[in-house]
């Protein structure tokens, strides 16, 4: 992203100067959504494995049945 198309941000104030809104151009809203959407896959893709590792513990402690490989298969 070039750095004069932030420079075509703008924001709307009150009439005490705060800030209460954003307008920004749609290529940069498009960058912003687009890196957000893969922001959120990695975080699915890790809470994934993050559960994985925890079920893989309670398995080895008993706490939770093994499953079988086709077991395993069917979920996805």
């Amino acid at each position: 992203m070039s750095l004069s198309a932030y420079h075509s941000i703008k924001f709307i104030t009150d009439e005490r100067g705060k800030r209460y809104d954003v307008i920004i151009p749609f290529k940069i809203w498009k960058s912003i959504n687009e890196e957000l959407e893969t922001l959120r896959e990695k975080q699915q893709i890790l809470s994934g494995l993050q559960q994985a590792c925890k079920e893989a513990k309670m398995q080895e402690r008993g706490e939770l049945p093994e499953q079988s490989l086709d077991e395993f298969l069917n979920e996805l």
